[in-house]
C-alpha cells in the first residue's frame, strides 16, 4: 500500500499534477454562459488552486483574485461593471466567486436554465400541403402525390422526388408492379373500345352490308319460297317472285 501511495502521490506525480493545474489555470476563461458556464470556470480555478496548495505551491489570495477577474472576459457591460464592484468589495476568492455566481444568475437567467432536449425529428420535419417530405426517398402513396400536386412548391418537390435515381433503385419492385398494373388496365380499355367500335356501324356501312346480303340471297334464289313478299304484278293474278330486300342483320324487310 505504501509503495502504491508513493507511486501515485510521490514527488514525480506531484510535479505532474502541479504542472497540469498550472496549465488549466492558464487556459481557462469565462466568455459566455451558454458555451462554458461561470460555475465550471470557477470550479476549474478552485480545483487547480487546491492542487497547488496540496503540493506546497500555494497562491496568495490577491493572486487568486487577480486570476479570477482577469479571466472573466464576458463582454456584457453589466457584467464588466459587476466585476469592478466585486474587485473593490472582496479580498477573498471564495466570497468573490459566490458574489459573481449571483450576478451571473441574474444577468444570464435564460442561458443558466437547463435546456429541454428537443426531438431531432420534430426540429427537422418538413411538410408541404400536409405531406411529410423530410425523407424524400421514402415511398409516397397516391394520396400524398395528389396533395403535392395541389401547389407549385409541392410540384417542385415532387419532381425532385420522382427524379431521384437512388429512390427509384430503392423502390424498383413497387415501381415495376405499378407499371405492370397500368399496362394491363390500358390494354383492357383498348380491347373494350375495339369491341364496342366493331358493334356500332354507321348508317352508310349498314346500307352497304344490307345491299351485299340482299344481292347474295337474290342471286341464289331458284324458284324456292323465300321469307319475303310475293308481289302480284298483273291483273290476271299471275304471281311472280319479286326481289327480296334484307337489312344489315340479314332480316328480310
Amino acid at each position: 500500500m505504501q509503495a502504491l501511495q508513493r507511486h501515485y502521490d510521490g514527488v514525480d506525480e506531484g510535479k505532474r499534477r502541479v504542472e497540469e493545474a498550472r496549465a488549466k489555470i492558464s487556459s481557462v476563461f469565462y466568455k459566455h454562459e451558454a458555451t462554458f458556464s461561470f460555475e465550471k470556470f470557477a470550479t476549474t480555478l478552485y480545483d487547480s488552486f487546491q492542487i497547488l496548495d496540496k503540493y506546497s505551491k500555494p497562491l496568495y489570495e490577491d493572486e487568486k483574485l487577480r486570476l479570477l477577474f482577469s479571466k472573466c472576459q464576458n463582454n456584457h457591460p453589466d457584467f464588466k461593471q459587476e466585476i469592478n464592484i466585486c474587485r473593490q468589495q472582496y479580498d477573498n476568492f471564495a466570497e468573490a466567486v459566490t458574489y459573481m455566481k449571483i450576478v451571473v444568475a441574474r444577468l444570464f437567467l435564460d442561458a443558466a436554465k437547463p435546456r429541454a432536449r428537443r426531438n431531432i425529428s420534430s426540429v427537422n420535419t418538413k411538410e408541404i400541403n400536409g405531406v411529410d417530405v423530410t425523407d424524400m426517398r421514402r415511398w409516397y402513396d397516391s394520396s400524398e402525390i395528389k396533395k403535392l400536386n395541389e401547389s407549385q412548391a409541392g410540384r417542385r418537390v415532387l419532381a425532385k422526388i420522382m427524379g431521384d435515381k437512388k429512390r427509384r433503385e430503392r423502390h424498383k419492385d413497387k415501381i415495376e408492379k405499378l407499371r405492370s398494373n397500368k399496362k394491363r388496365r390500358v390494354k383492357a380499355v383498348e380491347t373494350s373500345k375495339s369491341t364496342d367500335d366493331s358493334s356500332v356501324l354507321s348508317a352508310q356501312n349498314k346500307s352497304l352490308v344490307a345491299a351485299v346480303i340482299t344481292g347474295m340471297n337474290n342471286s341464289t334464289r331458284h324458284n324456292q319460297p323465300m321469307n319475303g313478299r310475293i308481289i302480284r304484278t298483273n291483273r290476271n293474278s299471275v304471281s311472280t317472285d319479286s326481289a327480296v330486300t334484307f337489312d344489315h342483320l340479314g332480316n328480310p324487310l
